[in-house]
């Protein structure tokens, strides 16, 4: 089983200029806990991931308040290449799941050979895949034994 075989075709991206708060949005919207940032050749820059958002906390002033929070950019926050994970698409899955285990990421962008985004493994389409796998068939109650 390779990445092409699970991954998440297409993700949504967004730029690096991109607002946290736009950002938010699509990422609200879409259920999506990671998004990969990308040039506007596709080529990966970072990811963005829920957590990345407590960075917004370092633009509070000495009151408690963020000034210009509507202001903050993806780039300000995001996980920046290269402390990314990534993969290619006929990468093994279990090669994945060990490095997504090892560094506790929940995410890994597939790329191409120019590093452009193809595609998104996560820890969720990982454990769909292996519970796909190893479960037992489902049993048949409607038949008499």
């Amino acid at each position: 089983m390779r990445a092409q075989d699970v991954m998440v075709r297409d993700p949504q991206t967004v730029g690096p200029e991109t607002t946290v708060w736009t950002a938010l949005a699509l990422m609200r919207q879409g259920d999506i806990r990671h998004l990969p940032v990308t040039d506007d050749g596709g080529t990966l820059q970072g990811i963005l991931s829920n957590r990345d958002f407590r960075r917004v906390l370092d633009f509070l002033d000495p009151e408690g308040r963020i000034p210009h929070v509507r202001e903050i950019r993806v780039s300000d926050i995001m996980t920046k290449t290269p402390d990314i994970i990534t993969a290619h698409p006929d990468t093994p899955l279990v090669n994945i799941a060990q490095l997504m285990a090892m560094r506790k990421v929940g995410a890994v962008p597939i790329v191409d050979a120019q590093h452009r985004v193809i595609g998104i493994l996560t820890q969720k389409d990982v454990l769909r895949e292996l519970v796909r796998l190893l479960a037992p068939p489902p049993l048949d109650l409607g038949r008499p034994a």
